[in-house]
């Protein structure tokens, strides 16, 4: 595989985001949310290259949850033909970084059920199942609420 970047995502990008929000989930975010992720100080948008060309992205934000903060992953997702290489850890991992680095010492996600590998890939870094949300990707599409501590 030719290099890896990963990199903060710019308004140039969005389209190319919205392209993979497509092909990975059946409701994708629509363009002018990804932009407002973008330009936006409240979150944090990268991207992975592979030879000059994004083909994952990252998304999350800082929350200030019962008097702490806490990294909210919005989404993470790799084109289909990429998965399995290491983008996906290196992608939340980097957003994680820059999480803590503003000051999150904790970090939850939702990820649909019966997603296997997302699932499988969360539990590897650190995640746990802490809860179920019932239809919250629509009727009968429940989700699992997942959560990370940091070590003190």
């Amino acid at each position: 595989m030719r290099e890896l970047r990963i990199r903060r995502a710019t308004l140039r990008d969005v389209r190319r985001m919205a392209e993979i929000e497509q092909a990975c989930f059946e409701k994708a975010y629509p363009e002018a949310l990804l932009a407002l992720f973008v330009t936006s100080e409240r979150y944090i948008s990268l991207v992975a290259e592979v030879g000059g060309v994004i083909v994952g992205l990252a998304v999350g934000e800082l929350e200030e949850h019962e008097h702490k903060r806490v990294g909210h992953v919005w989404t993470l997702e790799v084109l289909p033909a990429y998965r399995n290489r290491g983008i996906g850890t290196r992608l939340l991992k980097a957003l994680e970084e820059e999480l803590a680095a503003r000051g999150a010492r904790e970090f939850y996600l939702e990820v649909r059920v019966g997603n296997e590998p997302a699932i499988h890939l969360y539990e590897k870094l650190g995640y746990e199942r802490v809860g179920i949300l019932r239809d919250y990707y629509g009727p009968g599409a429940h989700g699992y609420f997942m959560r990370k501590s940091l070590s003190t």
